[in-house]
């Protein structure tokens, strides 16, 4: 690992209409949501915030002592690309670490693993192809991406996707990590909740 610098961000700037309340304070054995979220990245990053809904921010302020920051007003509810934007103007580091308040299978350890990939400073971006999808919401993109995000949100592209196709991006796969089973799954709506909540906590195979 280089001698780079590392900001986490907790994405819980979201609706969350389809699961009906906000996801970020749902909670699963005994433990809310974003607090997976900040479980996996407090140990591996220098400094950490948290993009909240502004219902939300005084309650975040109230339960955790790392920096809660709401989407800068001229890109108020613009999504996530909005929330790292945020974080970047306001967070000085090399690199920033991306998690959503709703994968509460996350881990400490696949945020090691992917942080491993930032030796390489020719990409933009590290981010996994899971389930033969794209996942950047849990990845790490170099701090020079966000006078690109700057660029997408004027133009009100804020999807992704969109930032994918400006960056040079490191893909990885189930091949090069070690993934134990779960760190992927989203929590969409309560169907997919209820479900979860059947599964045995860890809620992960241990390693052989």
């Amino acid at each position: 690992m280089t001698n780079s610098t590392f900001t986490g961000i907790v994405l819980a700037g979201g609706q969350s209409r389809r699961f009906g309340s906000h996801k970020a304070f749902a909670k699963l054995h005994q433990k809310y949501f974003y607090e997976y979220a900040i479980k996996a990245l407090a140990e591996n990053v220098d400094s950490l915030y948290i993009v909240s809904h502004p219902d939300l921010k005084e309650q975040f302020e109230k339960q955790t002592p790392f920096q809660v920051v709401q989407d800068v007003p001229e890109f108020q509810g613009c999504g996530p690309l909005a929330g790292m934007f945020t974080v970047m103007k306001k967070g000085e580091a090399n690199w920033y670490v991306i998690i959503p308040c709703d994968t509460p299978f996350v881990t400490d350890d696949l945020v090691k693993q992917l942080m491993s990939f930032t030796n390489d400073l020719s990409y933009d971006a590290i981010v996994p192809i899971i389930y033969e999808r794209k996942q950047p919401l849990i990845a790490v993109y170099h701090a020079r991406v966000v006078t690109k995000i700057e660029r997408l949100l004027k133009k009100n592209f804020l999807k992704m996707s969109q930032l994918l196709e400006v960056c040079k991006v490191k893909y990885l796969t189930d091949q090069d990590l070690d993934l134990q089973g779960m760190e992927f799954e989203n929590i969409n709506n309560q169907t997919e909740f209820n479900k979860i909540t059947q599964v045995p906590f860890p809620n992960i195979r241990k390693k052989d």
